[in-house]
């Protein structure tokens, strides 16, 4: 039902105006003398409508109507004014039009078509607010669902990336499985007939006398040397790591880090390469580290015999052992100035069977290097350029108790 006002400071206006639109069941209407009144009645429920006497008292009743307006864009007024004031009417049809105005005495002919029209747009312009707000709020919630979508879209990517990832891994693994199945074999049917090749050794100190057969024999007993530590390292690379405490970590002991360094490097002494390189010691401490000497022996003999392959006779290999302030770990150093490595090269560190050095390398050796520092508690990292030289960085936990090293120690 509509609610209707008319606003009329003569009485008898009001009231006629009240019982003709009072008529018509579908219509609620409440008279007024003065503005405060409507404007009071206003406050508590607004109107659907309004007729408004033109000639009000002391108050326009198109400036009012305006006013009302602009709260309610849609509300519907009439202007009313005498038949008998064409002054009056002439102002009210230049500012509202026919379709807003009419005369009293009112007749019903000619208000209710009008009132019926407004309120008809009234109706209209509320459902299309309505309809333009339940859209709004459905394209929120469109807009909701589609950046749902896209986050689960998002995670399910994510989550195909990890399984592809695990996939890989996976087949990547049962790939290796089977190689060390065969390089088991392969290693122990190798070590068999090597065995034959150590009776070089005995045939070299019968020939003493004969230098092109001692040469022959020398090569003989390199290429033995090559052959066992290659076969070595297959067997690190496919069996589970030997000599290990019972919790399946491997056994460790205190040692003297620098003590060891000059181990490994002494068994360097002999060979013909390393000698033909500068081998520069630089020991700034002399840190403890709960090691298993042997393998950290292999680590320190890799990575020189790495650096030699990458220079040339007469170049320096730099050999520093330091502790790190930060972080207080041991840092044992190896650089060397010559070729280098590319960042394609350098990404691929470590990954079995990889090599740089062609048929002269078996693809492994850094592979079990970093292994072993990380079955110490610590890590081995390259940093490299190509044409500039390759460092090769062990990072150790240390025990207390280390020291600096003296500068006998260090020459």
């Amino acid at each position: 039902m509509a609610l209707v006002y008319v606003l009329d400071d003569d009485p008898l206006a009001a009231r006629s105006a009240a019982i003709l639109l009072g008529q018509e069941s579908d219509l609620e209407v409440a008279s007024f003398t003065r503005l405060g009144d409507l404007r009071a009645a206003a406050e508590i429920r607004a109107p659907d409508a309004v007729l408004v006497e033109v000639t009000l008292g002391d108050a326009g009743g198109i400036d009012m109507v305006e006013g009302m307006t602009r709260d309610d864009p849609d509300l519907v007024t009439i202007a009313v004014t005498s038949a008998r004031d064409p002054d009056a009417t002439a102002a009210a049809l230049s500012r509202v039009g026919p379709l807003r105005h009419v005369h009293k005495p009112f007749e019903a002919r000619e208000l209710l078509p009008r009132l019926r029209a407004g309120l008809e747009r009234r109706e209209l312009a509320r459902g299309l607010a309505a309809a333009e707000a339940t859209l709004e709020q459905r394209d929120r919630a469109l807009h909701a669902s589609r950046a749902q979508v896209e986050r689960t879209t998002a995670r399910l990517e994510v989550t195909s990336s990890e399984l592809a990832t695990a996939t890989e891994r996976l087949v990547e693994a049962e790939q290796l499985a089977a190689v060390g199945r065969v390089l088991t074999g392969v290693a122990h049917e190798i070590t068999s007939q090597l065995a034959l090749v150590g009776y070089a050794e005995a045939i070299r100190t019968r020939v003493g006398f004969d230098p092109e057969l001692m040469e022959l024999c020398d090569v003989i007993v390199n290429a033995h040397k090559r052959l066992c530590a290659m076969v070595d390292q297959i067997r690190d690379f496919v069996a589970e790591p030997r000599r290990r405490g019972d919790s399946g970590e491997l056994a460790r002991e205190p040692a003297d880090v620098m003590a060891v360094v000059d181990e490994a490097l002494a068994i360097l002494r002999y060979d013909r390469d390393v000698r033909a390189r500068n081998l520069v010691k630089r020991y700034r401490a002399r840190p403890l580290a709960a090691l298993h000497r042997e393998k950290f022996s292999q680590v320190v003999i890799n990575l020189v015999s790495n650096a030699v392959l990458a220079t040339r006779p007469g170049d320096a290999i730099e050999v520093e052992l330091d502790v790190d302030p930060g972080t207080g770990e041991l840092m044992l150093t190896v650089t060397d100035h010559g070729v280098g490595m590319s960042p394609a090269v350098l990404a691929r560190l470590g990954q079995p069977f990889f090599t740089t050095r062609g048929d002269r390398g078996s693809g492994l050796g850094v592979g079990i290097c970093m292994r072993i520092a990380e079955e110490h508690g610590g890590s081995l990292t390259y940093e490299s350029r190509e044409g500039s030289g390759t460092q090769a960085r062990v990072r150790l936990p240390q025990l207390e108790g280390g020291r600096g090293a003296s500068p006998e120690e260090a020459a």
